[in-house]
């Protein structure tokens, strides 16, 4: 029981500071204190390369040549400033894992689409840690607000997003389930929080299901694994 309340605590702190961490990122980004030169370099070059070089999110969080900037605030806005489309790559090739497919649709209590909702996403590795926090910065919530595998994206007409990533692993030291943690920001300045859970982790057991059950936007989704062995979820979250 205590592991699923740690769970429920962990995403009610969570949701509860989303008010007020866009205006927090903005002012960390807004400076460089504290960014080493090839740091600042690197997110510089980042930045050129999304204004004129016709690059994308996914071409900068794919490039392994950028994974020593991810913990920085400056280089965490510039990804959110220009993630504007709803598919996005989040993992380098190299990347440890097996991949995985996130389809997810964000639905009003009404059952219409919640278009252009913004939607930030971060999981651990595959090893279930969530790597070097390398901005040393106080974390902006619990778990680590600095994941090194994260991204942004916008929901298209549809309400939906696409992410290329991969599954995520447990922690290894505390039993809570396999997940994706979620923030969004709909048009209209409401945010919501919420996980994605994943249908055959064997962590989700009978008494997971009912605190899940218990809590909106903790959704448990199934596996599919297509011809091609690639897994992929679809995930619905209603935003009531």
């Amino acid at each position: 029981m205590r592991r699923i309340m740690s769970m429920i605590c962990i995403l009610a702190a969570y949701c509860s500071m989303d008010t007020r961490l866009p205006a927090q990122d903005r002012a960390s980004a807004a400076s460089r204190s504290g960014e080493p030169a090839e740091i600042d370099a690197l997110i510089d070059r980042a930045e050129q390369a999304l204004s004129t070089n016709g690059s994308d999110v996914s071409a900068i969080l794919s490039d392994p040549g950028y994974l020593p900037a991810h913990g920085w605030p400056r280089f965490r806005e510039l990804i959110r400033t220009h993630a504007k489309g709803s598919r996005i790559t989040i993992v380098t090739p190299e990347e440890p894992g097996k991949r995985l497919r996130v389809r997810m649709r964000l639905v009003e209590a009404d059952g219409s689409a919640s278009a252009g909702a913004l939607v930030y996403f971060y999981h651990t590795g595959a090893d279930g840690d969530y790597g070097p926090n390398n901005a040393n910065v106080p974390l902006a919530g619990p778990d680590n607000n600095y994941a090194r595998l994260f991204g942004y994206a916008t929901t298209d007409a549809d309400g939906a997003i696409e992410i290329q990533t991969i599954r995520p692993g447990g922690y290894p030291d505390f039993g809570a389930p396999e997940h994706i943690h979620l923030r969004i920001w709909c048009r209209d300045k409401r945010v919501f929080g919420g996980e994605i859970w994943f249908e055959d982790d064997s962590r989700i057991d009978r008494e997971a299901r009912e605190e899940a059950a218990r809590i909106k936007r903790i959704v448990i989704c199934p596996v599919a694994i297509d011809a091609q062995g690639l897994a992929s979820i679809d995930a619905g979250i209603k935003l009531d």
